[in-house]
């Protein structure tokens, strides 16, 4: 029954073809990097970037490889902690890229790498003693189905290919980044296989995690950190404040007697000019009469 049931599986369902599909992709991969290298016009840059994408799917492959051989199977969970761990350098790397140089494509490495950690570390160390020890249970990405997470995966990947093959200027790098996404897919299949898997034996099922709590605990946060400042009585003091200096301002100019100052100079002014204008017209009347 069993053996027919294995015959039944459709690839995607079957862990051992997933896996050896994975390696079959990153070997592709390194090679493809490696003679579009040659082929293409050298510089330290473009070295520097092949260097750090394929030393990455070296250790992905150097992982996946081990699984196949019964010492990957006895020290599995090691070797996901080693992935995990992988998977965290690279999502700090990507973050720290995006801060430095911001972009869609930046941004969406970030978010893919982002998501794997956590679909990683979520589905991984379930079934050992990490995931007791710190509490992972708890976690409010818990709350993320498995079917959730592996349509992320599968979303974001393929929005990171569509950017990437409308930046690509070389038919190389629209190559690369097929296989890149490709590879995404699969890992995400990978690790959807193994939840379903662990789902299935109810190997630490009972999660109490949830992102209502998280925002019912930034709540309370916030409301304790409003009901300290009392910010009623601190708006009534500064509007009490601003009124007493608008008032000492006020009575230091002594706008009223300025006023009254002001008119009097006006009126004595305008008289001055009156006056004078009377006299010159006495004099011109006079010079008048005498011709």
């Amino acid at each position: 029954m069993e053996k027919e049931s294995k015959k039944n599986l459709k690839w995607y369902d079957s862990a051992n073809t997933i896996t050896n599909t994975i390696i079959a992709v990153i070997l592709i991969i390194i090679i493809c990097s490696q003679s579009f290298a040659i082929i293409g016009d050298f510089s330290l840059t473009l070295l520097g970037s092949i260097i750090n994408h394929n030393s990455i799917y070296l250790f992905i492959l150097i992982y996946f490889i081990l699984l196949k051989f019964s010492f990957g199977k006895k020290y599995f969970n090691y070797l996901n902690l080693f992935f995990i761990f992988l998977y965290f350098i690279v999502t700090i790397t990507s973050l720290l890229t995006v801060i430095q140089v911001f972009s869609l494509n930046g941004m969406l490495d970030f978010t893919i790498n982002f998501i794997l950690l956590i679909y990683l570390s979520h589905t991984m160390f379930r079934d050992t003693r990490i995931w007791k020890e710190f509490k992972l249970y708890n976690s409010p990405f818990n709350e993320l189905t498995n079917e959730w997470l592996y349509y992320c995966v599968v979303v974001v990947s393929l929005f990171l290919l569509a950017v990437n093959l409308i930046g690509a200027a070389y038919v190389r790098g629209m190559v690369i980044s097929i296989l890149d996404c490709l590879y995404y897919v699969l890992l995400g299949r990978y690790i959807y296989l193994y939840r379903e898997y662990l789902d299935k034996k109810n190997i630490d099922t009972n999660n109490s995690g949830n992102f209502d709590g998280v925002r019912k605990t930034i709540n309370d946060s916030v409301q304790d950190v409003l009901d300290k400042t009392d910010i009623d009585e601190k708006v009534i003091e500064v509007k009490d404040m601003i009124v007493d200096e608008v008032q000492e301002v006020l009575d230091k100019t002594d706008i009223d007697e300025k006023i009254v100052d002001t008119k009097n100079k006006v009126v004595e002014k305008v008289k001055d000019n009156i006056d004078k204008n009377n006299k010159d017209t006495e004099k011109i009347s006079k010079t008048t009469k005498k011709t």
